[in-house]
Protein backbone atom coordinates (compact mmCIF):
# COMPACT_ATOMS: atom_id res chain seq x y z
CA UNK A 1 0.00 0.00 0.00
CA UNK A 2 1.15 3.51 -0.83
CA UNK A 3 1.87 6.26 1.57
CA UNK A 4 -0.90 8.56 2.21
CA UNK A 5 0.05 12.04 -0.04
CA UNK A 6 -1.50 15.32 0.68
CA UNK A 7 -0.10 18.92 -1.14
CA UNK A 8 -2.03 21.80 0.45
CA UNK A 9 -3.01 24.11 -2.23
CA UNK A 10 -3.34 27.95 0.25
CA UNK A 11 -5.93 30.46 -1.44
CA UNK A 12 -7.51 33.29 0.61
CA UNK A 13 -10.02 33.68 -2.59
CA UNK A 14 -11.90 31.53 -5.01
CA UNK A 15 -9.45 30.20 -7.35
CA UNK A 16 -9.33 28.12 -10.81
CA UNK A 17 -7.12 24.79 -9.44
CA UNK A 18 -5.86 21.83 -11.61
CA UNK A 19 -6.67 18.69 -10.22
CA UNK A 20 -4.99 16.04 -9.07
CA UNK A 21 -5.65 12.87 -6.14
CA UNK A 22 -3.15 15.00 -3.81
CA UNK A 23 -4.07 18.00 -3.99
CA UNK A 24 -5.93 19.77 -0.78
CA UNK A 25 -6.79 23.26 -1.05
CA UNK A 26 -7.57 25.19 1.84
CA UNK A 27 -8.76 28.37 2.47
CA UNK A 28 -6.70 30.39 4.90
CA UNK A 29 -8.13 33.01 7.12
CA UNK A 30 -11.11 31.22 7.01
CA UNK A 31 -12.30 32.58 10.59
CA UNK A 32 -11.81 36.21 9.21
CA UNK A 33 -14.81 35.92 6.60
CA UNK A 34 -18.01 34.67 6.10
CA UNK A 35 -16.90 33.97 2.54
CA UNK A 36 -16.35 29.74 1.67
CA UNK A 37 -15.26 28.32 -1.23
CA UNK A 38 -13.37 24.98 -0.92
CA UNK A 39 -14.33 22.32 1.90
CA UNK A 40 -11.05 22.32 3.73
CA UNK A 41 -10.77 25.98 6.21
CA UNK A 42 -8.02 26.70 7.95
CA UNK A 43 -10.57 27.34 11.13
CA UNK A 44 -11.06 23.96 12.50
CA UNK A 45 -9.70 21.98 14.75
CA UNK A 46 -6.17 23.45 16.62
CA UNK A 47 -5.67 26.60 14.58
CA UNK A 48 -4.44 29.92 14.11
CA UNK A 49 -6.49 31.10 11.31
CA UNK A 50 -7.09 34.45 12.46
CA UNK A 51 -3.34 35.25 12.56
CA UNK A 52 -3.32 34.91 8.68
CA UNK A 53 -3.03 38.42 8.07
CA UNK A 54 0.37 38.11 10.01
CA UNK A 55 1.29 34.47 9.18
CA UNK A 56 -0.35 34.76 5.94
CA UNK A 57 0.27 30.59 4.41
CA UNK A 58 1.80 29.40 7.56
CA UNK A 59 -2.23 28.82 8.65
CA UNK A 60 -2.46 26.15 6.60
CA UNK A 61 1.36 24.47 7.40
CA UNK A 62 0.56 24.90 11.29
CA UNK A 63 -3.51 23.43 10.51
CA UNK A 64 -1.84 20.49 8.29
CA UNK A 65 0.86 19.88 11.20
CA UNK A 66 -1.72 19.74 14.03
CA UNK A 67 -4.80 17.97 11.84
CA UNK A 68 -3.59 16.51 8.65
CA UNK A 69 -2.76 12.84 9.14
CA UNK A 70 -0.34 12.04 6.22
CA UNK A 71 3.09 10.66 5.16
CA UNK A 72 4.13 12.93 2.67
CA UNK A 73 3.23 16.57 3.06
CA UNK A 74 3.36 19.79 0.62
CA UNK A 75 2.72 23.55 0.60
CA UNK A 76 1.53 25.02 -2.89
CA UNK A 77 -0.26 28.29 -3.42
CA UNK A 78 -3.33 29.01 -5.63
CA UNK A 79 -0.42 30.93 -8.24
CA UNK A 80 2.64 28.89 -7.61
CA UNK A 81 3.14 25.20 -7.89
CA UNK A 82 5.82 22.61 -8.48
CA UNK A 83 6.63 22.81 -12.50
CA UNK A 84 7.44 18.61 -12.39
CA UNK A 85 6.43 19.00 -16.43
CA UNK A 86 9.17 20.49 -17.70
CA UNK A 87 12.77 20.25 -18.21
CA UNK A 88 15.00 22.28 -15.36
CA UNK A 89 18.45 22.76 -16.66
CA UNK A 90 21.50 24.52 -14.60
CA UNK A 91 21.08 27.98 -14.46
CA UNK A 92 17.41 28.12 -16.14
CA UNK A 93 15.22 30.41 -14.21
CA UNK A 94 13.54 29.36 -11.07
CA UNK A 95 9.89 30.43 -12.07
CA UNK A 96 8.31 30.70 -15.07
CA UNK A 97 4.62 32.41 -15.87
CA UNK A 98 1.57 30.64 -17.92
CA UNK A 99 -1.24 31.57 -18.57
CA UNK A 100 -4.08 30.07 -16.45
CA UNK A 101 -5.80 28.67 -18.78
CA UNK A 102 -3.03 27.28 -20.43
CA UNK A 103 -1.66 25.60 -17.47
CA UNK A 104 -5.30 24.22 -16.49
CA UNK A 105 -5.83 22.60 -19.94
CA UNK A 106 -2.93 20.55 -18.61
CA UNK A 107 -2.77 17.36 -17.11
CA UNK A 108 -1.21 17.52 -13.83
CA UNK A 109 1.32 15.27 -12.74
CA UNK A 110 3.31 14.35 -9.90
CA UNK A 111 6.69 12.12 -10.39
CA UNK A 112 7.03 9.27 -7.84
CA UNK A 113 7.42 11.23 -4.58
CA UNK A 114 7.71 8.08 -2.46
CA UNK A 115 10.66 6.81 -4.18
CA UNK A 116 11.82 10.81 -5.00
CA UNK A 117 11.98 11.03 -1.37
CA UNK A 118 13.77 8.38 -0.51
CA UNK A 119 16.64 9.93 -2.54
CA UNK A 120 15.71 13.32 -1.08
CA UNK A 121 14.64 14.95 2.35
CA UNK A 122 12.86 17.91 0.76
CA UNK A 123 11.36 19.35 -2.28
CA UNK A 124 12.25 23.08 -2.21
CA UNK A 125 11.95 25.96 -5.01
CA UNK A 126 15.66 27.07 -6.63
CA UNK A 127 17.14 29.29 -4.72
CA UNK A 128 17.31 32.85 -6.04
CA UNK A 129 20.48 34.44 -6.12
CA UNK A 130 21.26 38.48 -4.95
CA UNK A 131 24.41 40.51 -5.44
CA UNK A 132 24.37 40.51 -1.35
CA UNK A 133 23.87 38.39 1.44
CA UNK A 134 20.31 37.18 2.51
CA UNK A 135 20.10 39.34 5.78
CA UNK A 136 21.10 42.69 3.65
CA UNK A 137 18.57 41.25 1.04
CA UNK A 138 15.70 41.20 3.67
CA UNK A 139 16.71 44.35 5.46
CA UNK A 140 16.67 46.29 2.09
CA UNK A 141 12.85 45.07 1.55
CA UNK A 142 11.75 44.72 5.02
CA UNK A 143 12.30 45.77 8.42
CA UNK A 144 15.63 44.88 9.22
CA UNK A 145 14.35 45.07 13.34
CA UNK A 146 12.46 42.35 12.72
CA UNK A 147 15.47 40.08 11.51
CA UNK A 148 17.27 40.92 14.82
CA UNK A 149 14.46 39.90 17.08
CA UNK A 150 14.16 36.83 14.91
CA UNK A 151 18.27 36.61 15.67
CA UNK A 152 17.75 36.99 19.31
CA UNK A 153 14.92 34.76 19.98
CA UNK A 154 16.96 31.68 18.17
CA UNK A 155 19.98 32.79 20.41
CA UNK A 156 17.83 32.39 23.53
CA UNK A 157 15.13 29.79 22.65
CA UNK A 158 16.77 27.15 19.89
CA UNK A 159 21.00 27.78 20.31
CA UNK A 160 21.34 24.87 18.57
CA UNK A 161 20.13 26.78 15.20
CA UNK A 162 22.30 29.71 15.66
CA UNK A 163 25.24 29.14 13.70
CA UNK A 164 22.80 27.69 11.18
CA UNK A 165 21.32 31.08 10.75
CA UNK A 166 24.56 32.77 10.89
CA UNK A 167 25.61 31.58 8.42
CA UNK A 168 22.68 31.81 5.72
CA UNK A 169 22.17 35.03 6.63
CA UNK A 170 25.37 36.84 6.26
CA UNK A 171 27.45 34.18 4.62
CA UNK A 172 24.62 33.06 1.46
CA UNK A 173 23.85 34.95 -1.09
CA UNK A 174 20.68 32.75 -2.31
CA UNK A 175 17.60 31.42 -0.88
CA UNK A 176 14.48 29.22 -1.39
CA UNK A 177 11.68 30.77 -1.35
CA UNK A 178 7.71 30.92 -1.50
CA UNK A 179 7.55 28.95 1.81
CA UNK A 180 7.28 25.91 -0.29
CA UNK A 181 7.89 22.64 -0.19
CA UNK A 182 6.87 18.58 -0.36
CA UNK A 183 8.65 16.06 2.62
CA UNK A 184 8.49 13.42 4.40
CA UNK A 185 6.25 13.50 8.14
CA UNK A 186 9.54 13.09 10.25
CA UNK A 187 11.07 16.54 8.50
CA UNK A 188 7.48 18.71 8.68
CA UNK A 189 7.04 17.26 11.97
CA UNK A 190 10.40 18.15 13.39
CA UNK A 191 10.35 21.73 11.22
CA UNK A 192 7.00 22.71 12.36
CA UNK A 193 7.85 22.28 16.13
CA UNK A 194 11.02 24.74 15.43
CA UNK A 195 9.64 27.12 13.26
CA UNK A 196 6.18 27.70 15.31
CA UNK A 197 8.33 27.74 18.62
CA UNK A 198 10.71 30.97 17.24
CA UNK A 199 7.92 32.53 15.58
CA UNK A 200 5.20 32.63 18.58
CA UNK A 201 8.01 33.85 20.78
CA UNK A 202 8.88 36.72 18.05
CA UNK A 203 5.20 37.56 18.30
CA UNK A 204 5.50 38.29 21.79
CA UNK A 205 7.62 40.88 21.28
CA UNK A 206 6.78 42.58 18.17
CA UNK A 207 3.98 45.50 17.73
CA UNK A 208 2.39 44.35 15.19
CA UNK A 209 -0.31 47.55 14.87
CA UNK A 210 3.15 49.58 13.80
CA UNK A 211 3.10 47.36 10.51
CA UNK A 212 0.99 48.40 7.81
CA UNK A 213 3.04 47.88 5.01
CA UNK A 214 5.03 44.60 6.45
CA UNK A 215 1.85 42.96 8.10
CA UNK A 216 3.17 39.69 6.56
CA UNK A 217 6.38 39.69 8.52
CA UNK A 218 6.17 36.29 9.67
CA UNK A 219 5.40 34.37 6.32
CA UNK A 220 8.29 36.85 5.11
CA UNK A 221 10.84 35.53 8.11
CA UNK A 222 9.62 31.80 7.37
CA UNK A 223 10.71 31.79 3.86
CA UNK A 224 14.11 32.36 5.12
CA UNK A 225 14.16 30.20 8.22
CA UNK A 226 13.16 26.77 6.10
CA UNK A 227 16.61 27.57 4.17
CA UNK A 228 17.99 27.62 7.99
CA UNK A 229 16.45 24.37 9.05
CA UNK A 230 17.78 22.83 5.89
CA UNK A 231 21.28 23.54 6.82
CA UNK A 232 21.25 22.87 10.33
CA UNK A 233 19.76 19.25 9.93
CA UNK A 234 22.03 19.00 6.11
CA UNK A 235 19.35 18.02 4.55
CA UNK A 236 19.44 16.48 0.70
CA UNK A 237 17.70 18.96 -1.46
CA UNK A 238 15.62 18.66 -4.47
CA UNK A 239 15.13 21.55 -6.34
CA UNK A 240 11.93 22.01 -8.52
CA UNK A 241 10.89 25.40 -10.43
CA UNK A 242 7.79 27.23 -10.02
CA UNK A 243 4.96 27.94 -12.14
CA UNK A 244 2.42 30.49 -11.83
CA UNK A 245 -0.28 30.93 -13.12
CA UNK A 246 -1.91 34.32 -13.96
CA UNK A 247 -4.82 35.79 -15.74
CA UNK A 248 -3.08 37.53 -18.18
CA UNK A 249 -0.08 36.26 -20.23
CA UNK A 250 3.56 37.41 -19.62
CA UNK A 251 6.95 36.65 -21.51
CA UNK A 252 8.88 34.74 -19.63
CA UNK A 253 13.04 35.83 -19.34
CA UNK A 254 15.06 33.86 -21.17
CA UNK A 255 18.03 30.88 -19.71
CA UNK A 256 20.58 33.21 -21.20
CA UNK A 257 19.52 36.64 -19.35
CA UNK A 258 18.92 34.61 -16.42
CA UNK A 259 22.39 33.21 -16.20
CA UNK A 260 24.03 36.09 -17.13
CA UNK A 261 22.16 37.92 -14.06
CA UNK A 262 23.03 35.46 -11.90
CA UNK A 263 26.80 34.67 -12.63
CA UNK A 264 26.87 38.85 -11.73
CA UNK A 265 24.80 38.50 -8.17
CA UNK A 266 27.28 35.76 -7.69
CA UNK A 267 30.51 37.96 -8.90
CA UNK A 268 29.78 41.32 -7.06
CA UNK A 269 29.11 38.70 -3.59
CA UNK A 270 32.07 37.09 -3.67
CA UNK A 271 33.87 40.60 -4.53
CA UNK A 272 32.26 42.21 -1.48
CA UNK A 273 33.49 39.14 0.40
CA UNK A 274 36.92 39.37 -0.31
Amino acid sequence: MGKNIKILICAHKDSRLPQHEYFCPIQVGASLTSARFFPVLDNTGDNISDRNPHFCELTAHYWAWKNLKCDIIGLNHYRRFFDFHRPFPAFSPDRSFINIDSFLKETYRFPDLETLLNDYDIILSPKRHYPYNVATQYAIFHLVNDLNLLKEVIQHLTPEYAEAFHTFMYHCNAYSGYNMFITGRKHFDEYSQWLFSVLFELEKRVKLSAYPDQARLFGYLSERLINVYCIRHRLKIKYVPVIMPLEETFQNPSNLLYTLRRLKNDLIYKLTEL
